[in-house]
């Protein structure tokens, strides 16, 4: 049996980073759909396919703000963010 700890080499260094923004980019999704929902009352699915499309937690960080500030219609909030 190898006796060594995985996290001791580059490899799993990596796949633990790759885990850690992984949880963040979920986390960051899941605020915004939560936000959303408590502002607006029920998030459309297909809103909520297009929020888990987005790849970069910088692109999200901005919309949740946006969903915090935007006045109660979604139409604001859909065309400022485009």
């Amino acid at each position: 049996m190898l006796n060594f700890d995985l996290m001791d080499t580059v490899a799993g260094q990596q796949v633990h980073d790759m885990g850690y923004q992984k949880g963040l980019l979920d986390s960051a999704q899941e605020m915004l759909i939560e936000t959303l929902n408590e502002r607006f009352g029920i998030v459309a699915n297909d809103m909520i396919q297009q929020i888990r499309t987005i790849s970069l937690r910088e692109h999200l960080k901005p919309l949740h703000r946006l969903a915090i500030r935007c006045p109660d219609t979604w139409g604001s909030f859909i065309l400022k963010r485009v």
